[in-house]
């Protein structure tokens, strides 16, 4: 994904947020994470932030959407988020949502790893959030790997993704 991303003409960086340990199984994978804690993922994605001072974008898949939208909420450089497959009503990170930040968001219809009303919570405090929702599919659809991958769905995900980065490089460029 992120290689289609950069043919696209957007920069991108991939934080590995768990130093390099690689998993085959994805239980095996939130065990990890759960194991290491919140906040050592948080550290990661700030360390990363603070790595790439010019980066305005965050996106987070699944599990990744959270440490996504903690920086989108904590960093003022950040000003566009895109998650998949996640996203957490704002005081849940501590802190609130930054209304000048773009927000688009990518979730199975329905999906069972999002809580009830966590979406909804986030959606409330977001203003004029592009919200798409994927019936009848899985909550990793656009990951190949995943047996809840959907090749239609991810291909239309990844159109919706260009168009809104391209529209948001339009707007950032020409305020």
């Amino acid at each position: 994904m992120a290689e289609r991303i950069r043919a696209a003409g957007h920069e991108v960086h991939t934080p590995d947020m768990y130093s390099g340990v690689v998993f085959g199984r994805l239980d095996e994978g939130l065990a990890f994470a759960s194991r290491i804690g919140h906040d050592a993922i948080e550290e990661v994605a700030r360390r990363a932030a603070r790595q790439h001072p010019h980066a305005d974008t965050a996106m987070g898949f699944s599990l990744g959407a959270f440490p996504a939208q903690l920086l989108a909420q904590e960093w003022k450089r950040i000003h566009n988020l895109v998650l998949v497959a996640g996203g957490l009503p704002p005081r849940d990170l501590g802190g609130d949502w930054r209304f000048d930040v773009r927000l688009s968001v990518h979730v199975a219809d329905p999906d069972d790893w999002i809580p009830t009303g966590s979406l909804e919570t986030l959606l409330h405090h977001a203003r004029g959030p592009h919200v798409h929702r994927y019936p009848g599919i899985g909550h990793m659809f656009v990951d190949p790997s995943s047996p809840d991958y959907d090749a239609d769905s991810a291909d239309l995900f990844e159109e919706r993704l260009l168009a809104w980065l391209d529209e948001g490089d339009l707007t950032h460029s020409h305020p």
